[in-house]
């Protein structure tokens, strides 16, 4: 009489299970989609962020109103130096450049107006909300005109508006 060969299947549930175990535990920590998410979207909102900026610039240089408001397209849009400015959380932040995005969705955001270290320029920082961490964010630094030189100063150049994304800590 012949031995029938092949497994049993205690022998491939077994198996299944091992499996199973290793694919709950393991995929995960090589799979971060959450953290790959957020970095998507910090960079993804950085590059609308930039086209605003950009556009908004263009569009007041043709209008000649680099400074204050009334440029075509963007109402209740405040201007310095020919970009939006960084916006103020009294106006939920829809004074700045954050009024020249689109429907923007203040609400999946954290957004902080601050001056940048080391000077007077202000500036807002944008997070996700669930990333309340310096690594992973973007900064949005206001457009600063030139100033002339005085007697006791130098002459500063102009600064275009600056956008910064960090996305080391999304993860």
């Amino acid at each position: 009489m012949k031995k029938a060969a092949g497994f049993t299947l205690i022998e491939l549930v077994i198996v299944i299970v091992i499996l199973g175990i290793l694919g709950a535990v393991a995929a995960p920590r090589f799979i971060n989609l959450q953290g790959d998410a957020y970095e998507a979207n910090v960079n993804a909102l950085k590059g609308s962020i930039q086209s605003a900026a950009t556009l908004a610039n263009t569009r007041a240089v043709l209008d000649g109103k680099e400074n204050g408001t009334d440029v075509t397209g963007f109402d209740d849009v405040v201007f310095a130096a020919g970009y939006p400015i960084a916006g103020t959380e009294d106006e939920d932040f829809k004074d700045g450049i954050l009024g020249a995005l689109q429907d923007f969705d203040l609400n999946a955001y954290k957004v902080d107006e601050a001056a940048a270290a080391g000077s007077n320029t202000a500036s807002i920082t944008i997070r996700p909300n669930n990333r309340n961490t310096a690594s992973c964010q973007i900064q949005y630094f206001q457009a600063k005109a030139a100033v002339a030189a005085t007697a006791d100063d130098p002459a500063e150049p102009a600064l275009p508006a600056r956008i910064v994304a960090v996305t080391t800590g999304c993860n």
